[in-house]
């Protein structure tokens, strides 16, 4: 099996993970349900771990407390909203095999998305509704974690591990770029930073079909030298963090000035971050007796959840990488959510600073029909259901129920955005969520 870290009860503290000390660290299926005003995470932890309240996130060790304030990699400081014309931008692109025209269309979109964030004429009438971006950083990373030792194909040990992509494999591309491309308003032009993450973006597809866009998140920002958070790797180098190594100064998190963080996430299927090196272990590795042996290995992630990552890591885990109550943290994905549930006609009767109203939204999104995961036969006739119901169908491809992403969203409140991966383009969400980033975080 390798050199595996076990990684189930090393974090912020059992707070963060919500495991509670000593706990079962499974806790089934999670979905979170409501965050509070101001994205501060309202969740009951699961498996005897203490419920997080609205009035402020409390962690101990090296992720402290310090009179409610969030304190995490970067210290302690005082909420903040609003962008201030500074902004961190890491893009979390799916490499798996089915992902080759979301990819293309998203790239495409870029122009537009750098033209409208440093100019805030988001309409584009010449009058800018909002402060444009004047400094910003723009990073990519895969959702390939690999499968560590389990040999399958394009999950070898750690994939990306995390790091940030910057050699492009699109011809007529630079051969390599800087780790994370720079926009400053008083020295660089947007049209060639936007065709420069166009290259970096369009990752290819040759990446592991088990996505782990969460943990990847995760690891490319946590700094290694707080090994509160560990990452599961088959070497002791791939376990700690990348943010303060391979990654260093893509995210700015200076108490006195620090920068939004906007992750996004881009993928067809939901996260699938594991803590357990034994998941995705095939035959003959698996005994017989073992309950891994009669599942089909596409759908491990669904029928063993207990073996999944609980989402508190990243729901606090995330705002902890800048010490604030997650004002100066934005969450957003677009995912396999059917394309009427989140489009301009159902966020627009939704007021997003209003609880009962944001709840509402996600509730009606989790609830849907489309959105329930149902084993089906992949070939019809079969006899073995070895893959999910899709939650939309295309003539682009197939997107699957991204239950996890969508709940992890719900956890930040309004600082979260949730958008469509099944439309005819990314131009729509795009579109939307650079809206979102432009006003900043409630």
């Amino acid at each position: 099996m390798g050199c595996y870290v076990d990684v189930r009860f090393l974090g912020l503290s059992c707070a963060l993970f919500a495991l509670g000390c000593g706990g079962d660290p499974s806790g089934g299926r999670q979905e979170l349900p409501s965050a509070g005003a101001g994205g501060t995470s309202m969740v009951s932890g699961g498996s005897g771990a203490p419920a997080l309240d609205g009035g402020g996130l409390a962690l101990d060790g090296a992720a402290g407390s310090d009179g409610g304030r969030m304190c995490g990699a970067a210290g302690c400081g005082q909420s903040i909203t609003g962008h201030e014309g500074v902004v961190d931008m890491l893009f979390v692109v799916d490499t798996s095999s089915s992902m080759m025209q979301e990819q293309l269309s998203l790239a495409q979109e870029f122009p537009r998305m750098m033209r409208k964030l440093t100019t805030g004429d988001h309409d584009e009438d010449g009058e800018p509704e909002y402060e444009p971006i004047r400094d910003l950083h723009l990073g990519v990373v895969s959702t390939n974690l690999g499968t560590g030792a389990a040999q399958i194909a394009r999950c070898e040990g750690s994939g990306d591990s995390g790091i940030l992509q910057h050699r492009p494999t699109v011809v007529g591309c630079e051969r390599e770029f800087p780790t994370f491309l720079e926009y400053k308003a008083a020295s660089d032009d947007p049209a060639q930073v936007a065709a420069d993450f166009a290259c970096l973006a369009q990752l290819g597809i040759q990446g592991c079909g088990f996505e782990q866009p969460l943990e990847s998140a995760l690891q490319a920002l946590w700094p290694s030298a707080d090994p509160t958070i560990r990452f599961l790797s088959a070497t002791n180098e791939a376990s700690y963090g990348r943010g303060d190594r391979e990654n260093a100064g893509f995210l700015r998190n200076e108490p006195k000035a620090p920068a939004t963080l906007a992750i996004v996430v881009v993928t067809d299927e939901d996260d699938c971050s594991s803590f357990d090196p034994w998941l995705w272990e095939i035959d003959p590795s698996v005994p017989e007796d073992d309950p891994r042996s009669q599942r089909q290995l596409n759908l491990r992630c669904f029928h063993f959840p207990e073996s999944m990552y609980e989402l508190e890591r990243y729901a606090i885990g995330y705002r902890a990488l800048h010490g604030w109550t997650g004002a100066r943290v934005l969450f957003a994905a677009i995912v396999g959510v059917p394309v009427d549930l989140v489009d301009q006609i159902a966020l627009s009767e939704v007021d997003w600073n209003d609880d009962a109203q944001r709840e509402a939204h996600y509730d009606k999104i989790l609830s849907d029909a489309r959105m329930q995961e149902v084993p089906r036969e992949m070939t019809p006739g079969s006899g073995i259901a070895d893959e999910l119901t899709p939650s939309c169908e295309t003539e682009h491809g197939l997107a699957w129920p991204p239950r996890r992403i969508v709940s992890l969203a719900r956890a930040f409140g309004p600082n979260s955005l949730v958008q469509s991966i099944c439309g005819d383009n990314l131009g729509p969400p795009i579109d939307i969520i650079i809206r979102r980033v432009l006003e900043g975080p409630e």
